[in-house]
């Protein structure tokens, strides 16, 4: 017997079949694969796979999934995809993002699509969105153009402005990570801070050439930085 996760239902449920998503693979390459990719990244259209599909439809429902592709795609032929081939597709766009299989079909279905949400891996944080709050820890330093930046910062994670700093062993290891993080609009200076261990809460920015901070706090946690 299969035991549902709690709360809501989710793609997490098993709610497509491995056969249906063999079906949408057909009909993806053979209308979808131009514009997103052979292995669904995208190449001149949004990625349905990976971190780039759920930063896009993590919060949404299948039903929304599915509407798009039955009523937009592919661009030059909107609306000529079959309910079946449309909802096949959207079964192995589940697949494809490691979403399980299970032994009952996804229906073309309005009602039973709009209760079933996108989302993150039980356990797993939530993709943060562009211009969500975030936190990153890292070392604070100049960028060559004389702002400033985090480096071995650790990737941002969803915050908000009310919590209260949270205790470190002052023993224990610099936080920090692998990433470099421009921040933007750092008000007061914070050149007195350079080479310290901080944390920089604000609005995260996605691009394509990489994430930025816009700064809302600065706050030091120490005058070392991780090496």
């Amino acid at each position: 017997m299969n035991i549902q996760p709690a709360g809501a239902p989710s793609v997490w449920d098993q709610v497509y079949t491995a056969v249906q998503a063999e079906r949408g693979k057909s009909v993806y390459e053979a209308r979808c694969g131009r514009c997103h990719g052979d292995d669904l990244h995208g190449v001149n259209a949004s990625p349905l796979a990976g971190e780039g599909f759920l930063l896009h439809w993590e919060g949404r429902t299948v039903e929304r999934l599915f509407r798009k592709i039955a009523d937009t795609m592919p661009p030059d032929a909107a609306g000529t995809l079959s309910g079946r081939d449309a909802i096949d597709t959207v079964a192995y766009v589940l697949q494809e993002n490691a979403f399980p299989a299970g032994s009952t079909a996804l229906v073309a279905d309005p009602a039973a699509l709009g209760v079933l949400e996108i989302k993150s891996a039980p356990g797993r944080p939530a993709v943060v969105h562009h211009g969500s709050l975030v936190e990153s820890i890292g070392c604070l330093a100049r960028d060559r153009d004389d702002g400033w930046l985090l480096i071995d910062a650790t990737e941002p994670q969803a915050a908000t402005l009310d919590a209260p700093p949270a205790a470190r062993d002052a023993a224990s290891p610099m936080p920090g990570g692998t990433h470099q993080i421009p921040l933007m609009n750092v008000f007061p200076n914070p050149a007195a801070h350079k080479g310290h261990t901080v944390r920089a809460k604000g609005f995260l920015i996605r691009q394509d050439a990489g994430d930025r901070i816009n700064v809302v706090t600065l706050e030091m946690l120490d005058s070392r930085c991780r090496r």
